[in-house]
């Protein structure tokens, strides 16, 4: 029975329950969700009644048990694309006693991601994509709200072999100038999982329009990213928390960037070589700060003396 059928079954067949089915019947019916993904124990102590009262209202309905009560409520969450709410009601609807088990999923269905990703894309559609990105004049990169890490880390690894990356945040409401006198020697790098940034889509759409080319990062071969695209990496983001994964689009961002180092040769040896003296300069990173301040001492103490 289809869920949308039974609910209304149960609200035209409301006022012939006794009093303490009509409350189990309200609450399955304003939470849909918990009964599908909670235990009837815990339904029932939610609802404010006993669990036997819960069984009672399965058989009254014809099912021969609970479970088979729960079947259309299932479906229903099954067959709805899940918002961000959605999905965090359901993991506070596991409660404390499922965090162990949260803790495996999470590191299980990354590592499913990996392994998917890396299985979905060949090695010549790694090549295929380097070849585009490494023959760019400039290159665009766009990663908006929660691939922005990816985005972001990407362009901060190329940056330190290559000078000719843009990255469009939209930083001061900006986004579309960025794209400004882009044309086609240029190469727009996208990144956009479900549900997808509207300031991509459009910015991929424009590179396209203005002769360029597109290399997208994306969850699906029917993402709006990937129709005007030259060259497609499918990402698998799949989590059992209520926002997508990143895990496997980094491990793709950093694969992309090691075959651009192999493929530039000596002058990406010679530019990380002057990035590292760059950073030196500053001291950028603990151990030398540490270092500077023991030669400071010794130094000091030397005139003491």
């Amino acid at each position: 029975m289809e869920f949308a059928d039974f609910s209304k079954k149960i609200a035209d067949s409301f006022p012939g329950l006794s009093p303490q089915l009509q409350v189990a019947a309200r609450h399955v019916l304003d939470r849909p969700d918990d009964v599908a993904l909670m235990s009837m124990r815990k339904l029932a102590a939610s609802a404010g009644v006993h669990p036997s009262t819960m069984v009672r209202l399965a058989k009254s309905y014809g099912f021969d048990s609970y479970q088979d009560f729960r079947s259309p409520f299932q479906h229903r969450l099954r067959a709805r694309p899940e918002g961000y709410l959605a999905k965090a009601q359901n993991l506070q609807a596991r409660g404390h006693e499922g965090e162990t088990q949260l803790t495996q999923e999470v590191l299980g269905s990354n590592l499913s991601n990996l392994r998917e990703t890396f299985d979905i894309n060949s090695q010549e559609s790694f090549e295929s994509c380097v070849n585009i990105l490494g023959r760019a004049r400039r290159l665009f990169i766009v990663g908006m709200r929660g691939v922005f890490p990816v985005a972001c880390f990407f362009h901060y690894a190329y940056s330190m072999f290559r000078d000719n990356a843009i990255m469009l945040d939209g930083r001061g409401g900006a986004f579309s100038d960025g794209l400004r006198n882009f044309c086609k020697d240029d190469v727009i790098l996208a990144i956009s999982f479900n549900p997808y940034s509207i300031e991509t889509v459009r910015a991929i759409d424009y590179a396209k329009d203005h002769g360029g080319k597109a290399v997208v990062m994306t969850d699906s071969p029917v993402s709006p990213l990937a129709k005007n695209a030259d060259k497609v990496l499918i990402i698998k983001n799949e989590s059992p928390s209520f926002f997508h994964s990143v895990a496997a689009g980094v491990a793709v961002a950093e694969e992309l960037i090691a075959l651009l180092v192999v493929e530039g040769g000596q002058s990406a040896l010679d530019a990380i070589g002057e990035s590292e003296k760059q950073l030196d300069s500053f001291n950028a990173y603990w151990h030398q700060n540490e270092v500077g301040k023991k030669k400071k001492r010794k130094s000091l103490k030397g005139r003491k003396k």
